[in-house]
């Protein structure tokens, strides 16, 4: 899956109403460091990454597009080759440390994610199965190309926080502590509701019943 994108200078277009003389380079630098902490602190821009097991091989690294930094693992399914399902458990870290090394390689059972970008499978696959994981991802604060989808919501949020950002640094002439504060709690805002978004699994309003698993049926052991 690919994230979709837009041009950064598209997005700036407010910002640079309040903060005139600021260099162009630094209100695009400004305006991803804060969408990539929004990122970060939600957990709400997620990729679809599929990818295959090597037989006798526990860890692997993830790939996302050009731009992107992996920030964690939401879910992770595998199928194998007669089409069986199974979606694996994430572990706590320290149940990582309490596998057990010597385990023979079979059906992986739990999977963990491994800081940055890269997991395990426990126990190590025997065989070669079909992986599809959900992955948290953020853009690089390099990247002049944001991701559109968390902009349909929560652009004004991420302004506010490259506001924030900018209006705080001391000694320039849009210096202003005070707006600087007003603009972080909205950004601060703007992080709250992303993060129960992501939580809600992106529906609207409280959850009341469990939702549904991430996929349907499994191995039969």
């Amino acid at each position: 899956m690919t994230i979709p994108t837009v041009a950064i200078d598209s997005q700036i277009a407010n910002i640079r109403q309040i903060v005139r003389d600021c260099p162009p380079v630094t209100l695009r630098r400004a305006y991803m460091r804060m969408l990539r902490e929004w990122c970060q602190q939600t957990q709400w821009l997620r990729e679809t990454v599929t990818a295959s097991t090597v037989a006798n091989t526990p860890s692997y690294t993830l790939t996302v597009d050009s731009g992107f930094d992996v920030m964690g693992v939401r879910a992770l399914m595998l199928t194998d080759q007669a089409g069986n399902v199974r979606q694996l458990p994430a572990a706590d870290p320290t149940d990582v440390m309490q596998w057990n090394p010597n385990e023979v390689p079979d059906l992986p059972r739990r999977y963990a994610y491994l800081p940055e970008g890269s997991f395990e499978l426990y126990p190590t696959p025997s065989a070669v199965y079909a992986m599809s994981l959900v992955v948290i991802v953020a853009p690089q604060e390099t990247s002049a190309t944001p991701p559109s989808t968390p902009l349909i919501k929560y652009s004004n949020d991420i302004e506010a926080g490259a506001l924030s950002y900018l209006l705080s640094i001391p000694g320039q002439p849009w210096t202003d502590k005070r707006s600087a504060s007003e603009y972080a709690r909205q950004f601060q805002a703007g992080v709250a509701m992303g993060k129960a978004e992501a939580q809600r699994g992106y529906n609207t309003g409280p959850v009341i019943a469990r939702g549904r698993p991430f996929v349907t049926g499994g191995f039969v052991r």
